[in-house]
């Protein structure tokens, strides 16, 4: 599954495919930026965090109709969430603890590789409706699914490492600079289908992240 997924993700980086019009249906992009924690042991889905973790993005997708893509994506890096010092000094339970921070009585941190591969829908706002076409900023938004694998490359303990699924939703912008060359931003959102994987599993409330990419392309034909 790991070298299934990072063979996925390779490739897409090196060979992204996004659909721009009926002129131009295939391109190639990459794009890389930051990638957040939200779970039982905190919420980095803030401005400022004790710890930065990248992420490389890429997505393929053909031009289904004017308004309509359809298509995969992939993302590889870095997942965690560090505790602010005013946490991780306050003592808590044993069964709150990480379990590979041994000895330490505060609340535990996130920290491992994450590799996903999944599919989605994108709705265009450039599609002649509300937008024109060819305008120069063409935003959209997409929902979608991925199978993710989680490695616990520090060997910490700090994660449970495994094969996971989540529910992707997200949002984004590209400005053309010529006919072929754009470059964008892109938010993904993705909440994953169960609350185990920071060993804490409380409040019902799923695990999630949140990737922000600054991305560049080119259209082929």
């Amino acid at each position: 599954m790991k070298n299934t997924l990072c063979t996925l993700a390779l490739l897409l980086l090196t060979f992204t495919v996004i659909a721009q019009s009926k002129a131009h249906r295939l391109g190639i992009t990459a794009g890389a930026g930051s990638q957040k924690y939200k779970g039982d042991l905190g919420n980095g889905f803030t401005l400022k965090n004790n710890c930065w973790y990248g992420t490389y993005q890429a997505s393929a997708s053909y031009y289904f109709c004017n308004s309509i893509d359809i298509g995969l994506f992939g993302t590889f890096g870095s997942y965690g969430f560090s505790q602010p010092d005013d946490i991780k000094m306050k003592e808590v339970l044993a069964d709150d603890r990480c379990p590979g921070c041994i000895g330490r009585k505060g609340i535990g941190n996130v920290s491992c590789r994450l590799y996903s591969g999944g599919g989605m829908i994108k709705y265009k706002f450039a599609n002649g409706y509300i937008l024109n076409e060819n305008c120069k900023i063409r935003p959209y938004v997409y929902v979608g699914a991925a199978a993710i694998q989680l490695v616990d490359n520090m060997k910490m303990n700090c994660v449970q490492a495994g094969n996971y699924t989540s529910l992707n939703a997200g949002f984004g912008v590209k400005y053309y600079l010529t006919e072929r060359i754009n470059f964008g931003y892109n938010l993904s959102y993705g909440c994953f289908t169960t609350d185990h994987l920071d060993y804490k599993m409380k409040n019902g409330d799923n695990d999630k992240y949140l990737q922000q990419t600054l991305n560049i392309g080119i259209d082929l034909f």
